[in-house]
C-alpha cells in the first residue's frame, strides 16, 4: 500500500486523473434526479488528492467540490413528484459539511507529515554534518559501563587505535593499549572516573606493533550518579602532534643556531615584546635569558632609552626596517655602542607575526666612522 501512495505522489499526471475523475462525478450527478446522494461521491477525492501530500491539489479538490454540488442543484433533473425541495438542500448541505470535515482532516495530516518530513530531513542533515565534522576532527565515541566497569569503543573509535584488536575491554585492557608510562595514569583516571564521575582530558601514544607511535585524546565527560553509561570521546591527534613536535625541534634549532653566533640575536613578537635573547647576550650582560626577556630595556644606557623605543614603536606600528645605535651594559657596569637592527617577518596575508633581531658592538673605530656616514 505503501509503494502505491508513493508511486501517487511521484506521478506527474496523479492531479489530471484527479480532475478527470472530479468532472466524471460532476457529470453523472448532473445527469440525476435531484434527491440523491451524488455529492458525497466527491469525499473518495478529496481523500485520494490528500494522498498526493500536495495541499494546493486539496484546496483546488475542495473548493472544486462545493462549487460543483450547489452547481448541480440548477443542472440535474428535478426532483421525483412529492420529493420536498428542503431534503434536496438538506442532503447537499449535508454533503458539503462532511467535505469540509474531511477536508479539515486530511490538511492537518498534510501539515503533519510536512512537518515530520522537515525534522527527519532536518536530523539527517544534522547527523550527516555530524559525521562530517567527526570525519574532519577525527572525533569517535566510547562509554563506560559502570555496572561492569568495560570500555566499549564505538567502530569509529576502534578504527581510530591502531592496536585495538576488539571492541570491549576491561580498564587494565584498554589501559594497555598506550605506551607504559601513560598507563597506570589512564587507568587511575578511569577508576577515578567509574568512581567519581571525574572527568578527565588527557593525550597519550599508542605504539602498534612495528610502527611508530600514534597520539590520541582521551575525554570522558562528567555523568549523572544515576547514569549506567558513561560517555568519552577519543579523537586522533597524531597530525597535529606530529606539527608540534616539528614546530618545537625548529624552533630548538633556531635556539642552538642562535646561541652559537658570536653576536646577538634576538625576537619580538607582532607587538614588539621581546620573547627570545641568545646566550651571547646573556654572557655580555651577566644576567639569565630569561630575565633579559622582561628586563632588557634596563641594560640600554638612561639616555638613549628614550629615543630607542620612539624609534621601535614606530617600526612595529608601521613595518620599516628598525635600526639603532645605542649603548648596552656589560656584566662589569661599562656601556658599550651596539648596533641593533630588526625585521618584520610576515604571513601570507601580509600581517606581521614576529621580529627578527641582531646587535652587533662597535669598536671605537667602527663608531667614528658610522658617525661620520650619518653626519
Amino acid at each position: 500500500m505503501s509503494h502505491w501512495i508513493q508511486q501517487l505522489r511521484e506521478n506527474e499526471n496523479a492531479a489530471y486523473l484527479i480532475y478527470l475523475l472530479l468532472l466524471l462525478i460532476f457529470a453523472a450527478d448532473s445527469q440525476t434526479q435531484l434527491g440523491f446522494a451524488h455529492g458525497f461521491l466527491y469525499a473518495p477525492l478529496l481523500l485520494l488528492a490528500s494522498l498526493t501530500n500536495k495541499l494546493r491539489l486539496l484546496h483546488i479538490i475542495f473548493f472544486a467540490a462545493i462549487i460543483l454540488i450547489w452547481l448541480g442543484v440548477l443542472m440535474s433533473p428535478a426532483a421525483p413528484e412529492g420529493f420536498s425541495f428542503i431534503f434536496v438542500l438538506a442532503n447537499r448541505a449535508g454533503a458539503c459539511i462532511c467535505l469540509l470535515l474531511i477536508f479539515l482532516q486530511m490538511r492537518a495530516v498534510i501539515y503533519l507529515q510536512r512537518q515530520q518530513n522537515k525534522q527527519r530531513a532536518d536530523m539527517e542533515m544534522q547527523k550527516q554534518q555530524l559525521q562530517l565534522a567527526n570525519k574532519l576532527t577525527k572525533f569517535a565515541r566510547w562509554t563506560l559501563d559502570t555496572h561492569t566497569s568495560m570500555v566499549r569503543l564505538s567502530e569509529e573509535a576502534k578504527a581510530l587505535l591502531p592496536n585495538a584488536s576488539k571492541s570491549r575491554f576491561t580498564l587494565s585492557q584498554f589501559s594497555g593499549l598506550f605506551r607504559p608510562p601513560y598507563q597506570a595514569a589512564i587507568q587511575q583516571l578511569l577508576s577515578d572516573y567509574l568512581e567519581q564521575q571525574q572527568p578527565f582530558d588527557i593525550e597519550c601514544p599508542c605504539l602498534p606493533e612495528g610502527k611508530t607511535e600514534h597520539w590520541v585524546r582521551i575525554i570522558a565527560y562528567a555523568s549523572a550518579p544515576t547514569e549506567t553509561t558513561m560517555q568519552g570521546i577519543v579523537q586522533d591527534i597524531n597530525s597535529a602532534h606530529q606539527i608540534t613536535m616539528r614546530l618545537a625541534q625548529e624552533q630548538q634549532r633556531f635556539k642552538q643556531w642562535a646561541d652559537s653566533l658570536p653576536i646577538v640575536v634576538w625576537t619580538a613578537d607582532r607587538n614588539g615584546n621581546v620573547s627570545f635573547v641568545n646566550q651571547t647576550l646573556a654572557a655580555f650582560t651577566g644576567m639569565a635569558a630569561s630575565q633579559l626577556v622582561e628586563n632588557w630595556l634596563d641594560l640600554v644606557h638612561p639616555d638613549d632609552q628614550q629615543q630607542l623605543m620612539l624609534h621601535w614603536q614606530h617600526c612595529v606600528q608601521t613595518g620599516d626596517p628598525y635600526s639603532i645605535e645605542c649603548r648596552i651594559r656589560r656584566h662589569d657596569g661599562s656601556y658599550i655602542w651596539h648596533l641593533t637592527k630588526a625585521v618584520a617577518e610576515y604571513d601570507s596575508d601580509g600581517v606581521i607575526q614576529k621580529w627578527l633581531g641582531s646587535s652587533m658592538a662597535l669598536t671605537a673605530a667602527s663608531k667614528k666612522r658610522n658617525t661620520a656616514w650619518l653626519n
